[in-house]
C-alpha cells in the first residue's frame, strides 16, 4: 500500500478534492502513486485501492461486470460498474447523472494520486454520492520522455503501453497508448482493450490555467463466465456456467469523452468552469433468449462552474462559493433475442434520457482552533423514456431533492484533530435499472424510488511525522434501499426494488508507521454493521438481517521496504471477513485472507532509465471468491477467484 495520508478539502468546485490539509470535517483519505505504479500489474483498478477503510471491492477479475466498489456499503447493490460512487477523473465526472459509473476506459499507467471521500456527499457531487473516488492524471513533467512496457502474466495476460510528455513552455502534454489481453482464469472470461489517452495542460498568464483531455476506449472483447452453484464450484472452479458459454455472454465498448476545464483567481475571487462530452456504444449477450442481447448507445455531456469568495479578519477566514452543475444523458437502448449467440428479432427499443440540474452554496468559516463548514444543494433530475415500438409507452418522472452537510473540527495540539459532521445523500435510480420491469412492459418500473440517506459522523486524526493514525465513528440510516434480485423467467437479468430502509453502524481505522529509515507500516481496519431496519420480501420479515455483498470485518496490513538503491519491495495483506449472498441471511461466503507481493528495481545507464518489476497475487493460494452475485437465482452466486499467479514486466524511459 502506499501513503495514506489523511487530507481536508478546500471550499471547491463539486468537481475536485484538494490536498490542503486536516482541518474540514470529512473523512478522506489520499494516495500518490508517482514512483509505485512501475511496480503494479496494472490490471485492475483494485490495485490503487488496496487497504483504504470503510471501501470494499468484488469482481476485480470480471471485466465483462466491471468493479463492484462499496463504500460504507453504498454501491454494494450494483450487479455491473459502479453505483452510488462518484467517480471523477482530472476534474470531469465520469459518472453519469442517474449514478452509472465504469472505469473500462480508465488507463491504469497514467494514475498519478486519488482521494476517497467516504460517506455521503451530495451537497458536493449530487446524485449518488455516497462516497467519492477523485483520480487525477499525470500532469506535470520536469522534461520530455518517451516510456515504453510491457508486462506478461499468468492466463495469457500480456499488456504494452506507450507513454509520452512533452513539456513545452507553459505546461505539458502527456500521450499515453495501451493494450491489454488475458485468457482469465476461468472458461470464457478473456478480455481485450485498447486505449488512448491525452491530457495538455496549459498555465496562462494572470493566474490562470486550461487544461484539456481526450480518451478513446476500444473493448471488444470482455466475456462474461457467469455464476455458479457451490456444487459447480466444488466440481471444478474454473469452469463457466452452461448457460453462458451456450449463449456466447459477453460485453463489447467504444467509448469517446473529451472535456476542458479552466481556472483563474484575482485577489478574493477564485473561479473555474469545466465541460465535457462522453459518447459510448455497449453492445452485451446474456444468458438467456428472450431480450438476452442488449444495444445501447449513450451521449453524456455537461458544464459546471462555481466562484468562490474569501474574506480575511483580524482571526479568522471565510470563503464563499457558489456553483453549479449541469449533465445530460441520452440512452438509446434496444433489446434482441438471443439465438444461441446469434442476434435476433427486436422486443425492445426505447430513447431514455436523465437532465441534471444541480446548485449549490458551501459556506467556511475558519477562527482559533476552529472550523465550520456547512451548506445546500437543490438537484432537478427529470427522467424521460420515449417507447419507439408500435404499442408506445411512454414514461417521465422527476426525482427532485435537497442535500446538505453541516460539520465542525476543532485543533488540539500536537497536529491533532477531533471533527464530526452530519450530511446527506440520495440515489436515484439509473436507468438501465428502471428500464428492468419484472412484469416485461416497456417504460420505467415507477415503483421504485430513489435511495435517501443521512450519515453522522465523529473522527479523530493525527499527523505526526513518524506515525499518523486516523479513526471514524459513523451512524447512516438510509430508507428505501435499492435491492436487486434476479427471477426465474429472467435468469441472469437483474431487476431492482426498494427495501425499506437500514441502519449502518461502523468504524474505521487507518494508520502508518515509520519502523526504520527503509521499512513502513501500513494497516486499517473496518467495522460495519449494515442491517435492515423495515423489510418485508414475500411476506418474510427481513427486519435485523445484515446487508449482502458485505463484510463486518475487514482488515489490510501492509509492508513495504525500500532501499537506498531504491529497489522496492511491498507486501499487502486483506482480511475479508464473511458475507451473505442474499437478503434472507441464508447462504454465508465464508472469510478469506488475501496475499499480495511486488517488487521493482530501477537502473539507470547511458541516460536510459529500465524499471524491472514483478510480483506475485494470492501468494498463499487462498480459495476465495472474485465475486458474489447478490440474490442471485438458483444460488448460482459464486464467481471464484484465480489461485497463486505471477506478473513480470520492465519500463524503458528515454
Amino acid at each position: 500500500m502506499d501513503s495514506l495520508e489523511t487530507i481536508r478539502i478546500k471550499v471547491q468546485p463539486a468537481i475536485d478534492l484538494e490536498t490542503v490539509g486536516e482541518i474540514v470535517p470529512f473523512s478522506v483519505e489520499s494516495r500518490s502513486f508517482q514512483t509505485s505504479r512501475q511496480r503494479l500489474q496494472q490490471l485492475s483498478f483494485n490495485e490503487y485501492l488496496e487497504g483504504i477503510p470503510g471501501l470494499f471491492i468484488l469482481s476485480p477479475n470480471n471485466f465483462s461486470q466491471d468493479l463492484r466498489i462499496s463504500l460504507r456499503g453504498f454501491g454494494a447493490r450494483s450487479a455491473f460498474g459502479i453505483r452510488g460512487i462518484k467517480i471523477v477523473v482530472d476534474g470531469i465526472p465520469e459518472t453519469t447523472p442517474d449514478g452509472q459509473g465504469q472505469l473500462d476506459n480508465l488507463t491504469l499507467g497514467i494514475i498519478d494520486e486519488l482521494q476517497v471521500l467516504r460517506g455521503p456527499a451530495s451537497l458536493l457531487y449530487g446524485n449518488a454520492s455516497g462516497g467519492v473516488i477523485n483520480i487525477k492524471t499525470i500532469r506535470e513533467i520536469d522534461s520530455s520522455f518517451v516510456q515504453a512496457g510491457s508486462t506478461i502474466g499468468n492466463y495469457n495476460m500480456f499488456k504494452w503501453d506507450l507513454l509520452s510528455g512533452v513539456k513545452h513552455n507553459n505546461g505539458a502534454t502527456i500521450i499515453s497508448l495501451s493494450r491489454t489481453t488475458t485468457d482469465g482464469y476461468r472458461e470464457h472470461a478473456a478480455f481485450e482493450t485498447n486505449q488512448l489517452n491525452i491530457r495538455s495542460s496549459f498555465n496562462l498568464k494572470g493566474s490562470s490555467s486550461l487544461d484539456f483531455q481526450l480518451n478513446y476506449t476500444d473493448s471488444p472483447v470482455a466475456l462474461d463466465a457467469g455464476g455458479l452453484t457451490i456444487e459447480e464450484v466444488n466440481l471444478d472452479r474454473r469452469q463457466a456456467r452452461t448457460q453462458n458459454v451456450e449463449f456466447d455472454s459477453r460485453e463489447q465498448v467504444r467509448q469517446l469523452k473529451t472535456g476542458v476545464s479552466f481556472s483563474k483567481s484575482w485577489n478574493q475571487i477564485g473561479f473555474q468552469s469545466y465541460g465535457f462530452y462522453s459518447y459510448r456504444d455497449f453492445d452485451n449477450n446474456l444468458p438467456f433468449e428472450s431480450g438476452g442481447q442488449v444495444e445501447l448507445y449513450r451521449n453524456y455531456y455537461g458544464q459546471g462552474s462555481y466562484l468562490t469568495y474569501e474574506t480575511l479578519g483580524k482571526n479568522s477566514t471565510n470563503k464563499i462559493q457558489l456553483g453549479y452543475a449541469l449533465a445530460f444523458q441520452a440512452d438509446q437502448r434496444q433489446r434482441f433475442d438471443n439465438l444461441n449467440g446469434v442476434r435476433g428479432s427486436s422486443d425492445f427499443n426505447q430513447l431514455e434520457s436523465f437532465n441534471s440540474y444541480g446548485f449549490y452554496l458551501i459556506d467556511n468559516l475558519e477562527f482559533s482552533n476552529w472550523n465550520l463548514q456547512g451548506g445546500l444543494r437543490y438537484d432537478i433530475n427529470t427522467l424521460k423514456a420515449e417507447d419507439r415500438t408500435v404499442a408506445a409507452n411512454n414514461s417521465k418522472q422527476n426525482l427532485n431533492s435537497w442535500s446538505g452537510s453541516l460539520g465542525v473540527t476543532y485543533e488540539l495540539p500536537n497536529s491533532n484533530y477531533l471533527y464530526g459532521n452530519v450530511s446527506t445523500s440520495f440515489e436515484t435510480p439509473a436507468l438501465t435499472e428502471l428500464s428492468s420491469n419484472p412484469n416485461g412492459a416497456t417504460g420505467f418500473n415507477e415503483n421504485l424510488d430513489p435511495q435517501r440517506a443521512i450519515n453522522y459522523e465523529v473522527g479523530f486524526k493525527n499527523s505526526a511525522s513518524k506515525l499518523r493514525w486516523n479513526a471514524a465513528l459513523f451512524y447512516i440510516r438510509t430508507s428505501d434501499d435499492l435491492v436487486p434480485f434476479e427471477i426465474a423467467q429472467f435468469p441472469n437479468r437483474t431487476f431492482y426494488r426498494n427495501a425499506g430502509s437500514t441502519n449502518r453502524y461502523g468504524l474505521e481505522l487507518s494508520g502508518e508507521m515509520l519502523l526504520l529509515q527503509s521499512v513502513t507500516l501500513n494497516g486499517s481496519y473496518t467495522f460495519s454493521q449494515f442491517e435492515y431496519d423495515e423489510y418485508t420480501l414475500d411476506q418474510n420479515d427481513l427486519s435485523g438481517n445484515l446487508l449482502p455483498g458485505i463484510p463486518k470485518h475487514t482488515a489490510a496490513l501492509g509492508l513495504t521496504y525500500q532501499a537506498t538503491n531504491q529497489l522496492t519491495i511491498q507486501w499487502n495483506n486483506t482480511y475479508r471477513g464473511s458475507l451473505f449472498a442474499d437478503d434472507a441471511n441464508a447462504t454465508q461466503v465464508e472469510d478469506a485472507i488475501i496475499s499480495n507481493i511486488n517488487l521493482g528495481y530501477p537502473i539507470e545507464f547511458n541516460g536510459v532509465n529500465l524499471t524491472l518489476r514483478t510480483g506475485v497475487n494470492n501468494l498463499f493460494d487462498t480459495q476465495y471468491f472474485d465475486n458474489i452475485r447478490i440474490n442471485a437465482f438458483g444460488n448460482r452466486y459464486y464467481e471464484p477467484a484465480p489461485g497463486i499467479n505471477f506478473y513480470t514486466g520492465l519500463n524503458l524511459r528515454f
